[in-house]
């Protein structure tokens, strides 16, 4: 019994919640997929944008309503699939700062569990926005979202703390453009981005048909 408390106190978030959290109170939070429940959220939260990180098409079903919702509603959906179980590569992560830059306020962040990917995004948000430095950053990263750093998801924790890695080894102290920077000219990826890539609210379907329509005018 006591065993079953325990397990119901640390997972209460994921198991009844829809893993539902405050990153920074009125203007960052982090979820699951939030299905049926995101229109209740955005009004009671006033949210200006989503962000989802799971991917999907307009052939899922809870990517149709997502979308469906948030344009209805007025709300900037970006659309930004990423993996759960490998590095962030560096695009990616440039790809999420610019999103936190430029997102209108009060933010959802969410995967599909709300537990890998969105912890990444939260972190980054903290390190972005906040100022927090990456050693408190990296408690987005928790076993009370559902994270468990084992077999692929512990990737994600790379950019963070080889970066926090970085600072020590320097004797320097956190700073958002210091660690965008960083991220920029320092941080090793499968790819060799060193400008920072654009991206505009709208499912990917929809941006793609737009930039080949500007493309061959």
């Amino acid at each position: 019994m006591i065993a079953l408390i325990a397990i119901l106190v640390t997972f209460h978030r994921p198991l009844f919640f829809g893993n539902f959290g405050v990153v920074d109170r009125g203007k960052a939070y982090r979820s699951a997929q939030p299905e049926a429940g995101l229109e209740r959220t955005i009004r009671t939260y006033g949210l200006g944008s989503v962000v989802n990180l799971r991917g999907g098409s307009e052939a899922d079903a809870f990517y149709g309503r997502e979308s469906e919702v948030t344009d209805r509603l007025g709300v900037e959906f970006y659309d930004l699939p990423v993996s759960a179980s490998r590095r962030p590569t560096r695009r990616e992560l440039m790809l999420q700062i610019r999103i936190l830059e430029r997102c209108r306020y009060p933010l959802l962040i969410h995967c599909k569990w709300g537990s890998d990917r969105t912890g990444l995004m939260s972190a980054l948000y903290r390190m972005v926005v906040r100022g927090d430095p990456p050693e408190a950053a990296i408690g987005e990263f928790t076993l009370a979202y559902g994270h468990f750093p084992l077999f692929g998801p512990e990737k994600l924790h790379t950019p963070i703390d080889e970066y926090a890695r970085w600072l020590r080894d320097r004797g320097l102290r956190h700073d958002p453009a210091r660690f965008r920077l960083w991220v920029e000219r320092e941080y090793v990826s499968a790819d060799a981005f060193t400008i920072w890539p654009t991206i505009e609210p709208g499912p990917r379907l929809r941006r793609t048909a737009a930039a080949d329509s500007i493309d061959r005018r």
